[in-house]
């Protein structure tokens, strides 16, 4: 037997698994740190670390692969859409319709407030069309996650998930069919280039309606006991991610659609925990931390550029939601912070535009720099505008009289 028999190999050969557990071990004491002393989301820390610790930041954290990261943040993505989507009722879109045209003219107003704005800028009308439908998206990463953190309920809440939901909803079916001509100048048939969303939203509506058939009955044999049925939900939730990625349909469209599903099939909304317990909740941190890791800030050398989209899209929504707050029912307050809170966007956006980067490296080397600096910026600022204006509104219990 020699030494090299039973010490391990120097230099040390390290999983980058590693570097994630300790990310996450240093996130949470830095989010419980803020909230603490700062009166600031946990979120901020948890970004800020892998952020911090990562390749654009310090580089103590090697760049992770794709694959490892990746299926993380699908899934912590999934359970948050999910739990979205069981927050919603639809039937609100009928009772109130300024609700829906609110929700049609922020979705509208945010699309081509930043396609003309980037044609202006010379930026090709393909590359701009896909910029600007993944503008749309309000993150729900960071909306479910703050309204849980701060217990926030009332209209300002209530609409502040209704319209998130939409925005993703109408984020993804815009950037697939946007996809799908940037597709047709590389040379694919049109035929293809029309049946590549059709099939994505036929194929992720028709998952999500056998995920909330099999979610009902489930549920009525095992819905009394909540920690089963919290695990059964969870291993639904993941199997749902997976075959939608299988079948390269949209898991963004699949998850949400199964929780507006389920909660429109039902008169009341259930009441679950958190993210689904402590394992959901691990995953949602994981998440936050691995967009911070994967974030790339090189497009920061655009400042100005960056600047002005991140201005031309909140002034969008925040002007389109004052146009029509009085008529939906909130007075001027509220339609501010409404407006304000729409502004954050984060795991949404984030795996449209990588996606989009890894099949048009072009893109990926120009706006996708862009728009990755515009994320990272709206996802350490974001939470604390989005706390900051459900405060205002006197939606969180310390702002209740």
């Amino acid at each position: 037997m020699t030494w090299s028999s039973y010490l391990p190999l120097w230099p040390l050969s390290v999983s980058p698994a590693l570097w994630l557990a300790l990310s996450l071990v240093v996130g949470v004491l830095v989010g419980e740190a803020l909230v603490r002393y700062a009166n600031l989301p946990r979120i901020v820390g948890y970004i800020g670390i892998g952020l911090l610790l990562g390749p654009g930041g310090m580089g103590l954290i090697p760049q992770l692969p794709a694959a490892e990261w990746r299926l993380v943040v699908d899934l912590a993505l999934g359970i948050l859409l999910f739990e979205l989507g069981s927050k919603v009722n639809l039937r609100w879109l009928k009772a109130n319709p300024w609700l829906a045209a609110t929700s049609l003219l922020e979705a509208g107003a945010s699309f081509f407030a930043v396609l003309l704005f980037l044609v202006w800028f010379d930026i090709p009308s393909v590359t701009a069309f896909v910029v600007a439908a993944i503008s749309i998206a309000t993150s729900p990463a960071i909306v479910v996650r703050i309204v849980t953190e701060s217990r926030a309920q009332g209209q300002v809440t209530d609409r502040l998930l209704l319209m998130t939901a939409l925005n993703c909803i109408y984020a993804v079916i815009l950037y697939k069919i946007a996809v799908a001509f940037m597709h047709g100048e590389t040379g694919t048939d049109l035929v293809h280039s029309i049946l590549a969303p059709l099939y994505l939203i036929s194929g992720s509506a028709l998952l999500a309606w056998l995920f909330g058939v099999t979610f009902e009955r489930i549920h009525h044999y095992v819905g009394r006991h909540e920690e089963t049925f919290s695990f059964v939900l969870f291993g639904m939730i993941a199997f749902a991610t997976i075959m939608a990625s299988t079948l390269k349909l949209s898991p963004i469209l699949v998850l949400l659609a199964a929780g507006l599903i389920t909660r429109y099939q039902r008169q009341r909304p259930r009441s679950f925990p958190p993210h689904f317990g402590s394992a959901g909740a691990v995953l949602v941190v994981l998440m936050f931390i691995a967009n911070g890791l994967a974030a790339d800030l090189s497009g920061l050398r655009y400042g100005l550029l960056v600047l002005l989209l991140i201005v031309v899209r909140s002034a969008a929504k925040l002007l389109s939601v004052l146009a029509l707050g009085h008529y939906s029912g909130i007075g001027v307050r509220q339609t501010v912070a409404l407006g304000i809170a729409l502004v954050p966007m984060s795991s949404v956006a984030l795996l449209l535009t990588l996606d989009t980067s890894t099949m048009f490296p072009a893109f990926g080397a120009g706006m996708g720099l862009v728009l990755m600096s515009c994320i990272v910026i709206l996802e350490i600022a974001g939470p604390i505008v989005m706390q900051k204006a459900l405060k205002a509104a006197g939606e969180t219990p310390e702002e209740k009289t």
